[in-house]
């Protein structure tokens, strides 16, 4: 399983997802669910759950494009804005899942993956699009500052409580931790190190990203303090007239 988040507020964007792959209870491998691109007047970020395969294919194919020498019909540089760029990648992700499909012998496996795709170009709006495993995407909106995608039903609580689009960057971020460190507390097919990158809005770079293990000293101690407010602040929850 996966978790990757995305986080949109008004001083910029926080994407964060972990890097756990896994065939079984037993077979755990490590595998990088973000791609992220920073050239001349644009910068762009995209994070993917489902399929690895087909997620895999849809990254090699923006790598592809971007190398090639012969001109192609799309690539990220010459996607005029960010919509165009999420229409890109989504429909990589539609050819590539169909023609994986059209080649298994299974026909119940599910080939379809998730994407989150972020950024911003220069003298345009910060955006950032959930695309689904058909193609389609959807903007990330006023009502709806973050998107999830993976196992994400274990980090949303702090996502649902703390974000909207006022809130500081440095608030922003530290939710998008704890969100993954609550996931990744409740469910084991989801682990570090978690691939985090910090998105400064009208900045058009790429500059704040890191790889956080479990023993990094600023992720240790933010998941022990966490831990502890919470269990501190369930003894101060009011008791019941019948204690």
């Amino acid at each position: 399983m996966t978790y990757c988040l995305g986080i949109k507020v008004n001083e910029g964007m926080i994407f964060a997802s972990d890097s756990r792959t896994n065939a079984g209870l037993d077979d755990f491998s490590v595998h990088s669910k973000m791609f992220n691109y920073s050239v001349g007047d644009r910068c762009v970020v995209i994070l993917t759950s489902g399929n690895l395969s087909t997620s895999q294919a849809v990254f090699h194919s923006i790598e592809s494009d971007l190398e090639s020498a012969v001109i192609t019909d799309r690539n990220l540089n010459i996607c005029k804005d960010l919509e165009e760029v999420a229409d890109y990648v989504g429909s990589l992700s539609a050819k590539h899942s169909k023609i994986k499909y059209e080649v298994s012998e299974h026909g119940d496996i599910d080939f379809g993956s998730y994407f989150i795709v972020g950024g911003q170009i220069q003298d345009q709006s910060q955006k950032m699009f959930l695309i689904y495993p058909q193609g389609n995407f959807i903007e990330c909106s006023e009502n709806n500052p973050f998107f999830q995608i993976g196992e994400t039903k274990y980090g949303k609580p702090i996502l649902d409580r703390i974000i909207n689009l006022d809130i500081s960057l440095g608030d922003a971020a530290r939710a998008a931790l704890v969100s993954l460190d609550s996931t990744m507390r409740s469910d084991l097919s989801v682990g570090p190190p978690i691939d985090f990158l910090v998105y400064k809005k009208d900045k058009i770079n790429l500059d704040i990203r890191d790889k956080i293990r479990l023993d990094s000293p600023y992720f240790k101690d933010l998941s022990d303090m966490w831990h502890d407010k919470l269990q501190s602040s369930f003894q101060e929850l009011p008791k019941f007239d019948w204690e």
